[in-house]
């Protein structure tokens, strides 16, 4: 590929101030430079942002009344002379004849479809002149943003065109329902510039913000390119999927991966073809529960001979929030229902004594196991379905065994991306039936291990979905063992087993234990390294925590001797109806902070749709007419108990100057430990 000379470029030699992860790299996919872009439309002005990740230059491309570079824009990103769309780029039979792959972060769904439409009308668009030119991009921009992933048909005839090589990486990482947007991306990988532009969308851009809204521009190629970074394994697996199966999944997630495998499978098992079965679907309006119920489930206690009878009792229908039935056993509130089994725990410390132990029941791959032992597959599929997903599980232990991770990363998704698209009605795969027979015989099945384990004396600390947490005494270790044998022999599932020497439970999905060669296993509130995903709590009172517990540490000291600005961080994202606030001046809506002594609150702000003052008149029941005086705005506060210091850029200055309020740090983490410590008990207490 030729870059063009008229567009503005700049090589890019920054270094970051403080530096924390950043590096630079380049990235080659299949012999294609990565190319990391992005773009900004407004009524007066089309933006577009382009990084070569192997030189570091940066391409920038404007249509404004300052200049039009549609026409470079157009010869930069066009690889292609034919017609091609996504359907046809379905299989990798079809590559597209250029040096470059361009990547993006949710540019499938809407910087593609945008750059998609210049190229196909560069030539009507250049005989407008420039506020037509960028009214009609913006127009479009309009249509794609405000459309429902439902309702595309205004603007799909782009989507799905194809002119350039590109992957996403938002659809790489994220499922529909869990993306989450770059600006939360950059706080959650401790990116040093969290940037977001504050303006009016809905006006023109004013012509003195043209060249900070290009620099917010840079920052988010910037930001793509280091997440592109650190997701090279993630990168690396997909070319090895594509190689092994034929089929494009780079910017697939792992379920979306996983149905394309066994999808492809499946059609080669039966000879049938996509149209065959894209429709096909087994619904059903209600299930009655005691159709789904494995005959040989029972109790010996009279209480789960009550959950059982009721449960199959219950009428479900798919889709609602359905049955539920709490109760307690042995000491040990549950939860059962369509979502599942779990213990309702409070905080608790549980450490065995010396002659006592403590261990983590798990059933192995418990929901595909269950598909293949009962055969809880979508009957409309035919029993080749079943052949096809056991052949993958075959395949996929094989591999293991082998050594090949690259296949058993590849099956293990196929195997589990079934099970939510179980219960999708906009897949092939849809029958609810099969996930209630799923859902409800593995928690009574739990449930049935739960209650030989109490028979002899052992206590369930906690139950979880496909586990127990267990506390017994070692001399019946092996009655232990014989009855997990024998509930595997009745089952035709496999337990797994692991031992801690110390349990530190908050809630069901928030704890920390300690494994008897002293590491730790975190969940919840508890984990002390930063994922990439939705909101960034302060990592050190975690830390804290854990080190007070584990090495005897006083939190004070963990807090007060910590170096990295980082573990203080926080972050907070609003809607789109607030407005952000601090020391007086308007905000961007998401935010990384830290508790200061010297800084100022953060306040969110929203109208009420009232005038400053006015007289409100209400009827109170049993009351009466009452009257109170609105205001205008309605405040909260982000962090009510502490000032915060904003800290969207990082820079080089040392921790001690700033003045972190380590007393909130260190009241957070001695409120948790508080709630833990009076509740610590051993079993025979």
């Amino acid at each position: 590929m030729v870059e063009p000379l008229l567009c503005s470029v700049i090589a890019l030699v920054r270094v970051q101030p403080w530096d924390l992860t950043l590096n630079t790299y380049n990235m080659i996919i299949r012999g294609k430079i990565v190319y990391v872009y992005d773009i900004e439309v407004f009524q007066n002005i089309f933006h577009c942002s382009v990084k070569n990740t192997e030189t570091n230059n940066i391409y920038k491309f404007e249509i404004s009344e300052r200049k039009n570079q549609l026409r470079e824009l157009v010869k930069f990103f066009k690889q292609v002379d034919k017609y091609i769309t996504w359907g046809d780029y379905y299989t990798t039979n079809i590559n597209i004849p250029a040096n470059v792959i361009f990547c993006g972060y949710n540019n499938l769904h809407y910087d593609n479809p945008i750059i998609n439409y210049i190229i196909e009308y560069e030539d009507k668009l250049m005989q407008y002149n420039i506020p037509t030119i960028c009214s009609s991009i913006f127009n479009l921009s309009k249509t794609i943003t405000t459309s429902s992933e439902d309702n595309i048909d205004a603007w799909k005839h782009w989507k799905y065109q194809i002119w350039f090589d590109t992957f996403d990486i938002l659809t790489m990482l994220y499922s529909n329902k869990l993306r989450v947007g770059l600006k939360e991306i950059q706080v959650t990988m401790q990116y040093p510039n969290v940037q977001e532009f504050v303006c009016d969308w809905t006006k023109p851009l004013p012509l003195e913000d043209f060249e900070s809204m290009i620099d917010y521009n840079i920052n988010d190629i910037e930001s793509t390119s280091e997440l592109l970074n650190r997701c090279k394994k993630d990168v690396d697996l997909r070319i090895a999927i594509e190689d092994e199966y034929g089929v494009r999944v780079l910017s697939k997630d792992g379920v979306n991966i996983g149905m394309k495998i066994l999808t492809q499978k499946y059609l080669e098992k039966t000879g049938l073809t996509w149209q065959d079965i894209k429709d096909l679907r087994s619904p059903m309006s209600v299930i009655p529960l005691k159709d789904v119920i494995l005959p040989f489930i029972k109790y010996d206690s009279p209480i789960l001979q009550r959950v059982l009878e009721d449960m199959k009792n219950q009428i479900v229908s798919p889709g609602r929030k359905g049955y539920e039935n709490k109760f307690v056993f042995n000491n040990l509130r549950y939860s059962v229902g369509v979502g599942g089994i779990h213990s309702v725990n409070s905080p608790e410390i549980i450490i065995p004594r010396d002659d006592e132990m403590l261990i983590d029941i798990d059933v192995a791959s418990l929901y595909p196991s269950m598909l293949i032992e009962y055969e809880f597959y979508p009957k409309h599929l035919g029993k080749e379905f079943l052949e096809v997903y056991k052949q993958i599980k075959d395949e996929r232990i094989e591999a293991k065994h082998n050594g090949d991770k690259v296949k058993n990363e590849t099956l293990k998704l196929a195997l589990n991306g079934l099970s939510g698209n179980l219960q999708n009605e906009h897949n092939f795969c849809y029958s609810p039936f099969a996930v209630m027979q799923i859902r409800i015989n593995g928690q009574l099945l739990l449930l049935m291990l739960a209650e030989k384990l109490t028979q002899i004396g052992c206590r369930i600390v906690q139950a979880n979905t496909d586990g127990l947490f267990v506390l017994l005494k070692k001399d019946v270790y092996s009655k232990v063992n014989s009855i997990c044998r024998e509930w595997e022999q009745l089952t035709k599932l496999t337990l797994e087993e692991d031992r801690f020497k110390a349990m530190y439970q908050y809630a069901i999905n928030d704890y920390f234990a300690i494994t008897e060669d002293n590491k730790v296993k975190e969940k919840g509130m508890f984990i002390t390294t930063v994922k990439l995903g939705k909101g960034l709590t302060p990592k050190i009172i975690p830390k804290a925590v854990i080190s007070f517990f584990k090495d005897g540490i006083p939190v004070e000291d963990t807090i007060k001797n910590c170096t990295d600005i980082r573990d203080f961080l926080m972050s907070e994202k609003t809607g789109k109806q607030w407005h952000v606030e601090y020391m007086n001046e308007e905000q961007q809506r998401t935010n990384r902070f830290y508790a200061s002594t010297n800084g100022g609150y953060l306040w969110k702000w929203k109208d009420t749709g009232h005038k400053e003052g006015e007289i409100i008149t209400y009827t109170e029941p049993y009351v009466g007419e009452r009257k109170y005086k609105a205001s205008a705005r309605q405040y909260q506060n982000m962090l009510t108990a502490s000032g915060v210091t904003l800290l969207n850029k990082f820079d080089d200055k040392p921790i001690e100057e700033r003045k972190i309020n380590y007393r909130y740090y260190i009241m957070e983490a001695y409120k948790i430990i508080r709630d833990l410590k009076p509740l610590q008990l051993s079993l025979w207490d």
